[in-house]
């Protein structure tokens, strides 16, 4: 399932940067948006090194590909504003769809990974350990 919500995110960040590069589309500024991504840029790293602790803590390897998840959107955060910051200061339309690209090898292969592990999984020791917790 992890392998899947990777997959149709790094699917649309292609769809939206080719669509960017077909158009010459400039990308619109939102202050609030650019507020958010100021503040998760800090609050990020803090959950997924969280969310890590605690899945490794426990034995839980969904919780530490749901860490790996939020260090990829941080990812997507710094390269978000450096597109941003690209665009309103230099006037590149361009970087913003190009920035939207380099997030997609990070998250294809984060895809292949937990989908590779996916299949490792044996489903019958999964439900015994569920029920031993």
């Amino acid at each position: 399932m992890l392998s899947a919500a990777f997959t149709i995110a790094v699917l649309f960040i292609c769809y939206e940067a080719i669509s960017k590069f077909i158009s010459g589309e400039k990308s619109d500024t939102s202050w609030w948006g650019i507020g958010i991504l100021l503040v998760s840029l800090f609050v990020k790293p803090l959950l997924a090194w969280g969310k890590y602790h605690y899945g490794k803590k426990t034995g839980s390897p969904t919780l530490k590909y749901d860490a790996i998840d939020t260090m990829i959107c941080e990812y997507q955060t710094i390269v978000v504003l450096v597109g941003i910051g690209l665009v309103q200061w230099q006037g590149w339309w361009w970087a913003d769809p190009v920035a939207a690209l380099l997030i997609v090898p990070y998250g294809a292969w984060e895809a292949f990974e937990a989908g590779r592990d996916a299949w490792k999984v044996d489903p019958s020791n999964a439900e015994t350990e569920e029920k031993n917790e």
